[in-house]
């Protein structure tokens, strides 16, 4: 009866070896704001300097934790565009690609979108200049204008 005890155990462990096994992936960017050096923020050439709008790091007005900071845009009906590199060059070459970020809207918005882009170039990707124009491999986000409500996922 103890040899069936172990048997069971040991086969729970390497079930639960499996599961984490199955369930690891290598992150390549993960953001918590603690470093605002990592971001560039964009000029758009294509827009007057009074079309852009101000980034700020925030908790946000509902937070649990005022120390977990964010981006948040200050101004409605401008355009912001900012970037940061990944922490290391990735391939999805048979592997799934998992892109996963939140949207709080603290104001009451009548349109706009909050996308993210995954663009290729690396080192060599002009952050500056950054922009709606700018090619990318896959962008992610909601959109809302007026009573539509989407999430768009364009590669």
């Amino acid at each position: 009866f103890l040899f069936l005890i172990q048997i069971h155990a040991i086969m729970k462990f390497t079930a639960a070896l499996l599961c984490i096994q199955a369930a690891s992936a290598k992150v390549y960017f993960k953001e918590t704001f603690a470093d605002k050096e990592r971001w560039t923020t964009s000029v758009m050439n294509d827009k007057k300097d009074s079309d852009m709008g101000e980034w700020a790091l925030t908790p946000g007005k509902w937070h649990a934790d005022f120390s977990d900071l964010a981006l948040q845009t200050t101004e409605d009906a401008r355009f912001y565009g900012i970037s940061a590199p990944l922490d290391s060059p990735f391939t999805n070459k048979d592997k799934d690609l998992v892109i996963q970020y939140t949207v709080k809207h603290e104001q009451k918005m009548e349109c706009g979108g909050a996308y993210i882009k995954l663009l290729g170039g690396g080192k060599e990707f002009p952050a500056s200049t950054f922009g709606g124009d700018t090619p990318y491999a896959v962008m992610f986000g909601p959109d809302i204008c007026g009573s539509t409500r989407r999430t768009h996922t364009i590669f």
